[in-house]
């Protein structure tokens, strides 16, 4: 339904020829931009009824969008927004929308003006343009590349230290408070040991069924130091 004016009076049925087309004035700005402050973005269909602009909703929401937003960039692209231009527009192609997503402050209209401007009537892509897009596709790619190796590489010497972790865990559930806490001081260093044979220490170690034999006895010999104790190992 479109409205107009007659007899001075506003009135329903009048048809679209109504509309002002051409330039935008300073005063039908200064409104939309009003209008947009009371009531948000978007109802462009309501904007000549509430705001008094003889134009129509979608020329509204364009003039809107691509001049008055108070977030846009002003002037030149730039050649690094340039350079993002290129590579996304080698990955989507005239998606026009989605490439303005990574330039804030540029809009679909103004990005696809520009690659026609500059890039389509030259038929191509200057091939040195081109090839900077596929060596910078091709070191992220490779860059990512190298972050999955790495981290699978960490978890590999991470499992080992996890498997030697639940063994301890297991150990210590079949030893006293007093054997847990010299044990763990052991490792770290803050006790003697005393005289122990080697291969019988280890061989508890991973014997669970002999742990406790081995380390009562040399708990047993250096008893004098447990002021150095430490918290269990978890």
């Amino acid at each position: 339904m479109y409205w107009g004016v007659m007899a001075g009076q506003t009135v329903w049925g009048i048809i679209e020829e109504g509309w002002r087309k051409g330039p935008w004035t300073a005063e039908e700005d200064r409104l939309l931009i009003e209008y947009v402050r009371l009531h948000g973005e978007g109802r462009w269909n309501s904007v000549a009824r509430l705001a008094g602009l003889k134009r129509n909703g979608k020329s509204c929401r364009l003039r809107w969008v691509n001049y008055l937003r108070p977030d846009l960039k002003r002037g030149q692209i730039t050649p690094h927004e340039e350079s993002i231009i290129l590579e996304l527009h080698a990955m989507w192609g005239n998606r026009w929308s989605t490439i303005a997503r990574s330039l804030p402050g540029r809009t679909d209209n103004e990005i696809k003006n520009y690659w026609r401007t500059h890039f389509k009537k030259k038929g191509k892509v200057p091939s040195d343009a081109a090839e900077n897009v596929k060596n910078r596709l091709l070191k992220r790619q490779k860059f990512h590349k190298q972050q999955q190796q790495q981290l699978q590489q960490q978890q590999q010497e991470q499992y080992p230290l996890f498997l030697m972790k639940q063994e301890l865990d297991n150990m210590y559930s079949n030893t006293t408070d007093e054997e847990q806490s010299y044990f763990h001081s052991m490792l770290n260093g803050s006790l003697s040991m005393p005289e122990v044979n080697e291969d019988i220490l280890w061989d508890g170690l991973w014997n669970l069924d002999d742990v406790h034999d081995n380390f009562a006895t040399a708990f047993a010999s250096s008893k004098a130091s447990l002021h150095n104790l430490v918290t269990p190992f978890c």
